[in-house]
């Protein structure tokens, strides 16, 4: 029993480290369109606000996932689940970040707590030895 809980206070640990990296990228870009922000159009002022939308959301995803209100594998529709959601917003919140001048690759940095949840996602429980 002790194994179990450990185990999800490990799980824990790792969506608060997700949900940690995805507020430190969303910090950078806000820190980036404040000190570039005089020659955006409309188009960048778009990637803006998708971007932070997303990354807020990611945020929030992770953050519900820490606290055990939330599971990747709770299904949304179908076989679709808050993790195919959030792999969406991911590929979503990078191709808006494409949308914002001098800032091709910013949102790259949402792959490594990606990575981290498919990680999770993807990890089985082990057998119990005999």
């Amino acid at each position: 029993m002790a194994d179990a809980e450990a185990t999800t206070d490990r799980t824990s640990t790792f969506y608060w480290v997700c949900a940690i990296a995805c507020l430190l990228i969303g910090l950078f870009l806000a820190a980036d369109v404040i000190q570039s922000n005089s020659r955006y159009g409309a188009t960048a002022w778009t990637g803006v606000a998708l971007s932070a939308v997303l990354i807020l959301g990611l945020t929030t995803l992770y953050v519900g996932c820490a606290r055990g209100r939330l599971e990747m594998r709770q299904v949304l529709a179908g076989n679709f689940t808050l993790f195919h959601a959030s792999t969406i917003a991911v590929v979503a919140a990078v191709g808006a970040d494409i949308l914002i001048p001098d800032r091709d690759t910013g949102a790259l940095a949402l792959l490594l707590p990606f990575g981290i949840t498919y990680w999770l996602y993807n990890l089985r429980p082990t057998e119990p030895k005999a």
